[in-house]
């Protein structure tokens, strides 16, 4: 009887070798599914803050862009009132240089 009941003990012995095998490795594949999860949910969210940056970027180079063109048209108006400008002060020196000659005769 002593052989049986050292193959039972054997027996036994294999059975909770191999069930506590079993368990570590289920365990191991819900820790691995888990961790697959937990990343994918990481993943997702960093692509949608990474979407609305972008959307950020693109919204503030748009407004930077149109500035840009509002500057621009706005110094091309000064440029023209500048040569206007410069045109007035032409006429000024050119019947300065006039009124000096007519007060050069005069006097």
């Amino acid at each position: 009887m002593s052989t049986v009941s050292s193959a039972e003990l054997d027996i036994a012995q294999t059975a909770t070798i191999a069930s506590t095998a079993l368990v570590v490795a289920l365990v191991a594949v819900v820790g691995f599914v888990g961790l697959g999860f937990y990343r994918a949910r990481r993943s997702a969210a960093g692509a949608d803050r990474y979407e609305a940056l972008a959307e950020r970027v693109a919204e503030a180079g748009a407004r930077t862009a149109e500035a840009g063109q509002a500057a621009a048209t706005e110094l091309q108006g000064l440029r023209a009132e500048l040569g206007a400008a410069r045109d007035e002060l032409a006429e000024v020196r050119r019947r300065l240089t006039e009124l000096e000659r007519l007060l050069s005769q005069i006097g």
